[in-house]
């Protein structure tokens, strides 16, 4: 999961200058760091359902984590939106159609401002390309603090559970295992 993090973190600190390549290096970060959760995650669920129900946990784990991604898109997205709207500035003189087209989204104000004539649009498309880098920013800060508060759920809800085969206990067991309690049969007879 630190993996990931660090890339929402690469993502929160892109900027004009670093623009799409420190955007796409922190979402490959963020994916490399996802693997790993998403084939844990699947195979605790399906593992620890008894062997005639597998196949409805590995549904219902599949069914959960869609609406998760889904309802995780919609209120980082939203959020995103929610920023962008307050941050975008739009320069005196620009009608109101175009105004309102550029409040809505970063297409929007693209468009707008590749109708309006020099200083305008050049203002209009900056405003609105800073607004939604901070929108960006503030989505996946947010989901890098979401994440960290996952591992930590994550790490103290699993910590008493034992990868499979291991002992239950931690005490060292006097009672022979099947490989010595054989060998000791065989040496007897």
């Amino acid at each position: 999961m630190g993996v990931s993090v660090c890339g929402l973190l690469l993502i929160a600190q892109a900027g004009a200058a670093s623009g799409l390549a420190a955007v796409m290096l922190g979402f490959a970060i963020t994916n490399l760091g996802a693997g790993p959760m998403v084939t844990l995650g699947t195979d605790l669920v399906v593992g620890s359902a008894p062997l005639e129900r597998a196949s409805s946990a590995g549904a219902l784990n599949e069914t959960s984590g869609e609406f998760g991604f889904a309802l995780g898109i919609a209120a980082l997205g939203s959020l995103g939106t929610a920023v962008y709207r307050a941050r975008v500035s739009v320069p005196a003189g620009v009608p109101a159609g175009a105004a309102r087209a550029a409040h809505d989204t970063l297409a929007g104000a693209t468009t707008a401002a590749g109708h309006l004539p020099g200083r305008a649009g050049a203002g209009l498309l900056t405003s609105a390309r800073e607004a939604f880098m901070s929108g960006m920013h503030v989505a996946a800060t947010v989901s890098a603090l979401l994440l960290v508060a996952v591992a930590v759920t994550v790490a103290t809800l699993l910590r008493d559970v034992h990868p499979a085969g291991e002992r239950e206990t931690s005490e060292p067991s006097d009672a022979p295992t099947a490989l010595e309690a054989e060998a000791a049969e065989v040496s007897a007879g």
